[in-house]
């Protein structure tokens, strides 16, 4: 996927660098800042998109929940704009918008810290065709190498602070406000260096003009809110500022919390729908036809409509003018779950509901577990669609929450798309004993581990401003988490894909009707699927090493006694107990609760009270 900012000295963009679809949506989406190889960007808003060019994915399930959050506006679900045809073109419209941020640079040469506007003082140099990544911005002014040209003079890097508020406003640091604690100076002139300490970083930031010096430091931690001013309110995605007046906090370039993706997902399920269902669907293009022979060419062209291919033209049509007389379709209900359908299908899978997009079957238990497993079902090929519906900064939003406080926008006003990336690969699903897990849970329902992870939970909502979930049943999803951590490290050493790229989702049904599933999934955004080495692990005789030697693993870490003792207590708000990056911690592309409700005592005796699920 190739990224192109606006202009900066000129009126068309130019094109700087890539990245790979599904990074849009889970890493590098709208609001994010993205590391080039020789500068820093944040990826603009929807508004500076051309979705013209961009594919619309078909997934009517999470169509219709992300209208529930975003509102009825939203028409539809987009690929990144991309052509492979125009990829040597720089002038061409597909890519996606971004624009240099921090606007801050310093030249490693002569230590110039400077803003990038006005123009003169830095200057990108750009050489089109084959490596956009050449790009880069060069001191024009620097004495140091007043004898080079621009193309060989070195990359000016980015500054490497930035300042944000709680409500997620992200601004450059304020550089010549700071130095000068707010004193005018005639005409500023910044530099920065480095120096080493164990004490604290030393980035001293100096003005030539008038002699002022101050150390970054001052400005960190809850005392260096007090040397800066107050926020003013900037969205760089969507080049505005609103009021705010929020204290700032600094932020270091490239930290991990300036961004979080709020995401909504759905796995494909077969269709068992009409002609009229189909047609309802996919409404807003089959409703702008003149004819019936153009709907014959949109149902042979458009993956969509693929349920439609065998239905001769004349029905399709009399089902479109019996709608046309009728207003339209009537608008569908809200869905409770998406996941909900999901385990419907996976619990009771049948040949009468598979298509190129799905197909799963049931496998024999793995010899041994049968107290633990009440039925594998390898699921050969899988489709999930995964739609960005908005981000958040500094903290994470919780497990499906799609509405959290502090969401920010992707776009000014309501969007009317968004985007989304499509995934087909394998996966492996295990359904547990639900009477096992609910016999489990009821009994442990007041050990002091579990009461700690409840206790830190209600702290961590207090620290945010939000009421806690009565009802999130924290045993059961503790248990199907750590189990699913287990896993992913041991399917990772077999079946030859990283563990960044195996997927988890867990399903726990609602309160009044309990479930414990967990599909573990790999999948591949630029190709037909992948090649069948995870699905495969789903066979009794490989399913039950992997289990052996993750209980075995799990009853043990190399950061134990730490590890294994470790319980959140007051004021902790750490929402796991057994775990760490040694033995359960997973990449966040892989973990859907960003590493918390883990703990290797639910499922081996570590505490040696009963705690752990009996075998």
């Amino acid at each position: 996927m190739t990224l192109t900012p606006p202009a900066v000295h000129r009126t068309q963009p130019t094109r700087i660098g890539g990245a790979r679809p599904s990074h849009l949506i889970t890493t590098a989406g709208v609001g994010s800042v993205v590391d080039l190889p020789t500068m820093s960007v944040v990826v603009r808003g929807l508004n500076a998109w051309s979705p013209e060019r961009a594919e619309a994915i078909a997934e009517p399930r999470l169509l219709a929940r992300v209208r529930e959050v975003l509102g009825p506006q939203v028409r539809a679900l987009r690929k990144a704009p991309w052509d492979p045809d125009d990829v040597e073109d720089p002038w061409t419209r597909t890519g996606v918008p971004v624009t240099p941020f921090p606007r801050w640079v310093r030249c490693p040469r002569c230590f110039r810290l400077g803003p990038l506007d006005p123009p003169g003082q830095f200057t990108l140099v750009h050489r089109f065709g084959r490596r956009p990544d050449l790009a880069k911005w060069v001191h024009s002014q620097c004495q140091v190498q007043s004898q080079v040209a621009d193309a060989r003079k070195r990359a000016c890097l980015p500054a490497r602070f930035l300042v944000t508020c709680d409500v997620g406003h992200l601004d450059d640091f304020p550089y010549v406000e700071f130095v000068h604690r707010g004193k005018p100076c005639g005409g500023p002139r910044l530099t920065m260096r480095d120096s080493a300490s164990t004490l604290g970083p030393r980035v001293t930031v100096t003005c030539a003009e008038c002699g002022a010096s101050r150390n970054v430091q001052q400005a960190s931690g809850l005392t260096g809110r007090a040397h800066l001013p107050r926020c003013r309110g900037r969205h760089p995605h969507l080049q505005r500022f609103e009021p705010c007046g929020r204290p700032l906090r600094l932020m270091v370039l490239g930290s991990s919390n300036l961004w979080f993706s709020v995401t909504a997902s759905a796995l494909h399920l077969p269709s068992t729908e009409g002609v009229g269902d189909v047609v309802a669907a996919n409404w807003e293009v089959l409703a702008a036809q003149p004819s019936a022979e153009i709907v014959q060419l949109l149902v042979e062209q458009m993956p969509a409509l693929r349920a439609l291919r065998d239905v001769p033209a004349a029905e399709i049509w009399s089902v479109i003018e019996s709608l046309r007389a009728t207003g339209g379709p009537e608008p569908e209900e809200a869905t409770a779950s998406l996941l909900e359908a999901e385990w419907e299908l996976l619990a009771r899978p049948t040949t009468d509901r598979q298509d190129e997009d799905f197909r799963a079957s049931v496998t024999p238990n793995p010899e041994g577990y049968d107290w633990l497993i009440d039925q594998v079902v390898q699921v050969s090929r899988l489709r999930i669609v995964a739609a960005l519906v908005g981000f958040t900064r500094l903290n994470a939003p919780e497990r499906h929450d799609l509405s959290p406080a502090s969401r920010l926008p992707l776009t000014l006003g309501a969007p009317n798309w968004v985007p989304a990336v499509e995934q087909r690969g394998e996966g492996v699903f295990l359904q547990l004993h639900e009477e096992a897990v609910h016999s489990w849970e009821a009994r442990v329902a007041e050990h002091p581990r579990l009461v700690a992870l409840r206790d830190a939970y209600a702290r961590w909502k207090q620290n945010r401003d939000q009421t806690p979930d009565p009802l999130f049943p924290v045993a059961r999803y503790t248990l199907l988490h750590t189990l699913s951590h287990l896993l992913i490290r041991q399917v990772a050493l077999e079946c030859g894909y990283s563990s960044a790229s195996i997927r988890e989702r867990l399903y726990l049904g609602r309160p009044e009707q309990r479930t414990a599933g967990i599909l573990l999934t790999t999948a591949a955004s630029d190709s037909e699927g992948t090649l069948g080495g995870l699905v495969a692990l789903g066979e009794a005789r490989y399913l039950r090493r992997l289990l052996d030697v993750a209980f075995d693993d799990a009853a043990r870490c190399s950061s134990d006694p730490l590890c294994a003792e470790h319980v959140p207590l007051d004021p902790s708000d750490s929402l796991h107990a057994a775990a760490c990056h040694a033995c359960l911690f997973a990449s966040e592309t892989s973990c859907e609760a960003n590493n918390r409700w883990l703990d290797r005592a639910v499922l081996v005796d570590l505490t040696h009270d009963g705690l752990a699920l009996p075998r």
